[in-house]
């Protein structure tokens, strides 16, 4: 029950002290959720991007364009062959009709294009669709096969964009850590400074404290649960304004925004949203603790 006491009162401090001196920790407030904005919006475009090629991932296919006229035989032995890969999940063999219907989905302007040309000019196609996790060792070895067997007229696997996406997705990542450490260095210091300039209005108290044998947990205590709390705050308001942007992101992709619909697809996961008020926690106390500097600088006869 003592330790709760105790806790109950370095909360009760630190709750008087930040509404005594609103407008210095406003200042830091505001630093704290800039910093913990930068690392959430970087955490919140990177996982909607990995989602999305985690999904195209699972979906991924080569296409293998057969010569014309190949006998329905010979494309039916192609595709058994290519079913008997160990990465292969399974293969469709695809009409040039059946292929002029999902162009057509794909894009309406090519609806008519078989009329005016008086010819369907897409030839039959495997879709083979690839087993997840992609081996692309293997993956490749198959593609480079595939185009040496007769009929074949072409082997797509546009893998190459996929990397590159995810290239892009790391080096955001790669950014927001960057500017959240400058910006978390900048956070402890003020939250550091701020702290030190309320002590100081306070430096009588802390000094008789120390002079009648409080221990330096006590002492630190209530400076510590004040950082805290103001870096929880920061916490929640960072994530408010993420949900904010979320849903003008959500609002603003409309079906030709194809790039926002990708990068707003959801919001962060719960855990994300927990290591977020974890680190704006951190964050506080680490800059409360580092507040007071050593406690014999704040002795009954310094202040004297």
């Amino acid at each position: 029950m003592s330790l709760i006491r105790t806790l109950f009162y370095f909360f009760q401090e630190a709750l008087v002290a930040l509404w005594r001196h609103k407008a210095l920790h406003g200042f830091a407030l505001f630093v704290v959720t800039l910093s913990l904005f930068v690392l959430g919006f970087s955490r919140y475009l990177t996982s909607n991007v990995n989602s999305l090629l985690k999904g195209w991932e699972d979906t991924m296919e080569v296409r293998v364009f057969l010569k014309e006229d190949l006998p329905l035989a010979d494309t039916q032995a192609l595709a058994a062959k290519f079913r008997g890969e160990p990465v292969v999940a399974s293969v469709e063999i695809i009409s040039p009709q059946e292929g002029m219907k999902v162009l057509a989905h794909i894009a309406p302007a090519f609806g008519n294009l078989g009329s005016e040309l008086g010819e369907n000019p897409l030839p039959t196609t495997l879709a083979v669709r690839l087993k997840a996790p992609l081996d692309l060792d293997r993956v490749r070895r198959l593609v480079d096969e595939a185009g040496t067997q007769p009929g074949v007229s072409q082997v797509l696997f546009d893998w190459d964009w996929v990397q590159r996406i995810r290239t892009y997705s790391r080096f955001v990542a790669l950014i927001g850590w960057i500017l959240f450490g400058a910006l978390g260095v900048a956070a402890v210091f003020t939250v550091a400074a701020i702290t030190r300039i309320i002590a100081l209005s306070r430096r009588e108290e802390i000094a008789i404290l120390h002079f009648v044998g409080a221990t330096g947990a006590s002492i630190r205590g209530p400076f510590i649960a004040g950082g805290l709390l103001l870096g929880l705050l920061a916490g929640v308001l960072a994530l408010v304004l993420l949900l904010a942007c979320h849903a003008a992101l959500r609002a603003a992709a409309g079906d030709e925004a194809l790039f926002l619909q990708w990068v707003s697809a959801g919001f962060l996961v719960t855990r994300d949203q927990a290591v977020l008020l974890s680190i704006g926690a951190l964050l506080g106390a680490v800059g409360g603790a580092a507040s007071l500097g050593s406690l014999e600088h704040w002795s009954w006869s310094s202040v004297s």
